[in-house]
């Protein structure tokens, strides 16, 4: 594989992760949700699905069911996405920095593995975290996610097609 093909292929890759970041994401928002609503605050983005804080707004989570989830969220799993992080952005050196083959590929398994480990964590959240809704909640909850889901996808083709139109402007461009 060449040079060029391999840190293309590493880079989306790297792409690939970050965009599975956004349901750590979310579940960290949990926090956040309860100080914001405790000052009276929403932060800077509003509406359904403009950010994770936005679908547990929308829930309505009573003063217990916030407890429960800012309890929820900080359990172990903090270790297991900040190993993740590390593991990304020692990935992310190695590349920009020109390790050789080997240091990348070890880099890039050890980061499937964290990965792997943060995708069962998130499973786990969630799976706690439905326990704590009501059956309307977590009905709610599923039509928000399905709503953001298809927002995320439609970004995704945005960024496609604006890809594929500087690549038609410019075919030797990355």
């Amino acid at each position: 594989m060449t040079g060029r093909k391999m840190t293309t292929k590493l880079l989306w890759t790297a792409l690939v992760g970050s965009m599975l970041a956004v349901p750590m994401t979310l579940s960290a928002s949990v926090q956040s949700e309860s100080r914001d609503r405790h000052r009276g605050s929403h932060g800077d983005r509003g509406g359904r699905g403009g950010s994770g804080r936005a679908i547990f707004r929308e829930l309505d989570l009573s003063e217990d069911q916030r407890k429960q989830m800012h309890a929820l969220r900080q359990g172990s799993s903090r270790d297991t996405f900040e190993r993740l992080r590390e593991r990304r952005q020692a990935l992310n050196e190695a590349v920009d920095n020109g390790a050789d083959e080997a240091t990348i590929r070890q880099l890039a398994y050890d980061f499937g593995e964290a990965e792997g480990d943060a995708a069962v964590e998130r499973a786990r959240m969630q799976e706690q975290m439905m326990e704590i809704f009501t059956p309307e909640q977590r009905e709610q909850y599923q039509v928000l996610k399905q709503e953001q889901k298809q927002k995320m996808e439609e970004r995704r083709k945005r960024m496609q097609e604006r890809m594929e139109n500087r690549r038609n402007r410019n075919p030797d461009s990355f």
